[in-house]
């Protein structure tokens, strides 16, 4: 893809994406603009993509097309070994045996199509129509790619943060033990009491375990899609999850309409239909070539009347072809070009229904997840309080032990279901900015 797409991808992923805190993260800390840059350049699937586009501008040439002539040569020699009796008038009969014969021959012939029947014009329409289509392809698997890399950056970033959850709730854990034992010695609890606390401060320390994996493996799916072939994990990235929230529906649909990939590859497509529609009514035109050549000839014999002979030959002219007759295959070929444009036509229409149903779905995801962003967020303002409040409590001796672990998981889950919700409206944010075209040229990029 041209230098200029790529650039945009990258200025996309620093503006949107950054954030001052990721400015200043640690050197360890994987930044989203990094990651994007190295997936564009290292990703498996963006570098055959490329490839494929490669392909196409490559078989888009006049050559290819038919405008340019053909220059051909052909060089030959052959060796001849014969018995050969000869008999002349008032002559005795003669007899020669192994006489040997040589010929060689050398020749060059320029050959042009001067008209036939606009093909040309049509096949090299037809080759742009299919290098755009793969253009808007290979733009296309390019900003999966690229979606994919944000998603599970932003994936790490979710496990990365509820492991910090986790780890607070340890800690929570640890305090209510030590709270515990000191009203055990002081006589206001019971050993079960410790106990307990015990149990879940284990339960607590698992569940920390459990999350430390799930990081891990996602960790190596960011390092897949980034390309890497070693298995390191140890990097961070950073806890922020920033979110879009002023895509409109109706710029959506105007930008889907322009500059959604999946619907330019159908267009174009339909275009190539068409181009291949003038290609076949070329049938029905002769095709006339104009060609000069030039050749040289040398023989020699040891038998018969000429022992040497050496020809120069120049030739030049032109030729008509014309298929008088073909079983009807032209037609046939006319029809099928037809009703392949036809196909065509359909498809971009079924594209364009399509795109529309996936935006509208994918919008009322978007807006659904921003709200349940702000009612996870009071949730845990709230949830954040109780816990404050309970261990005070619990240090007093108001509350039990399971009513202060009610209010902590509480706590926990409250977090969890926040950070869930920010990484699902950001993950419904790409995929709106992915349908409509806008992945690359967010925000005047």
């Amino acid at each position: 893809m041209r230098t200029v797409v790529w650039t945009a991808l990258l200025a996309f992923a620093s503006l949107v994406f950054l954030s001052p805190a990721q400015g200043q993260s640690s050197p360890d800390t994987l930044r989203i603009e990094t990651a994007v840059e190295q997936a564009l350049r290292d990703n498996f699937q963006a570098q055959i993509a490329r490839n494929d586009l490669v392909l196409a501008e490559n078989d888009r040439s006049v050559g290819n097309a038919g405008f340019l002539p053909s220059l051909s040569a052909t060089a030959g020699y052959t060796e001849t070994f014969e018995n050969t009796t000869q008999q002349f008038i008032n002559q005795p009969e003669q007899e020669i045996t192994g006489a040997k014969s040589t010929r060689a021959t050398a020749g060059a012939e320029l050959r042009w199509t001067l008209f036939d029947g606009l093909r040309r014009f049509a096949t090299y329409e037809r080759l742009g129509a299919e290098r755009d289509r793969q253009e808007a392809n290979t733009r296309e698997r390019i900003e999966v790619v690229l979606a994919d890399v944000i998603d599970v950056y932003h994936d790490v970033a979710r496990q990365q943060r509820q492991l910090g959850v986790l780890r607070e709730a340890v800690q929570i854990s640890q305090e209510r033990l030590r709270i515990a034992r000191s009203r055990r010695d002081l006589g206001s609890a019971s050993d079960l009491e410790v106990r307990q606390a015990r149990v879940d401060l284990n339960a607590d320390s698992a569940e920390v375990l459990r999350q430390e994996v799930t990081l891990s493996n996602t960790k190596a799916e960011l390092n897949r899609l980034l390309g890497r072939t070693e298995a390191r994990t140890r990097f961070a990235v950073s806890d922020r999850i920033p979110l879009d929230t002023t895509l409109s529906y109706a710029s959506l649909q105007q930008a889907a309409e322009a500059s959604s990939p999946a619907l330019q590859q159908a267009r174009q497509a339909l275009d190539a239909a068409r181009a291949e529609q003038r290609e076949v009514r070329a049938d029905y035109f002769p095709s006339i070539d104009v060609f000069v050549g030039a050749g040289v000839s040398e023989s020699e014999s040891e038998a018969g009347f000429v022992q040497s002979q050496t020809i120069n030959d120049l030739r030049y002219g032109a030729s008509l072809t014309f298929d008088v007759f073909d079983g009807f295959n032209r037609e046939r070929r006319r029809q099928n070009a037809a009703v392949r444009a036809e196909n065509a036509r359909l498809a971009v229409e079924a594209a364009r229904a399509q795109l529309s149903a996936a935006l509208s779905s994918a919008f009322e995801s978007y807006r659904n997840r921003i709200r349940l962003v702000q009612l996870e967020r009071e949730n845990l303002e709230a949830a954040t309080a109780n816990v404050d409040v309970a261990l005070e409590q619990f240090r007093l001796g108001t509350i039990t032990s399971v009513e202060l672990r009610e209010v902590q998981e509480q706590r926990i889950q409250a977090e969890s279901r926040l950070l869930t919700a920010r990484f699902e409206a950001k993950r419904a944010e790409i995929e709106l900015l992915r349908l409509s075209g806008q992945l690359h040229a967010h925000r005047g990029l």
